[in-house]
């Protein structure tokens, strides 16, 4: 998680919503990603789908079944079915999102998925929810 939370940091001065993700296959890194929707001027160049993208190709696998997934803030909907679609094992994630988090907020995918992955939120979610807060401060 630290990794990714420094990650989120120093990406705080760019135009992109510092999300960060990283994919895991046991003590290994596959893939470190932040959002890239400005840089690569495309809606879904969410952090996570980055991350399972890079990793699929990495391990030339069609799951995740293995990995696990750790994310500065809680998925949207849209990446929480990226990530119920690969079958990811594990997802750690820093800051809980009312606004647009769908793992315990809005329409909660795996509350609606067969696969069921181990869920651990709030992990460093002072420092997550922070470098979000100085983000949306800044007026972008």
């Amino acid at each position: 998680m630290e990794l990714i939370v420094n990650s989120a940091r120093n990406i705080l001065s760019s135009n992109e919503i510092p999300v960060c993700a990283a994919i895991a296959n046991g003590n290994e890194i596959i893939s470190v990603s932040n959002n890239k929707v400005e840089g690569l001027n495309s809606a879904v160049m969410h952090a996570e789908y980055v991350v399972v993208t890079e990793s699929l190709k990495a391990l030339k696998a069609k799951y995740l079944n293995e990995s696990s997934v750790y994310i500065t803030m809680e998925p949207c909907a849209f990446c929480a079915a990226c990530l119920e679609r690969v079958r990811i094992k594990n997802i750690f994630f820093g800051a809980y999102s009312v606004k647009t988090g769908a793992i315990y907020h809005g329409c909660k995918v795996f509350e609606h998925s067969i696969h069921k992955p181990n869920i651990i939120g709030g992990i460093m979610e002072k420092e997550c929810s922070d470098i979000l807060r100085l983000f949306f401060q800044k007026g972008v």
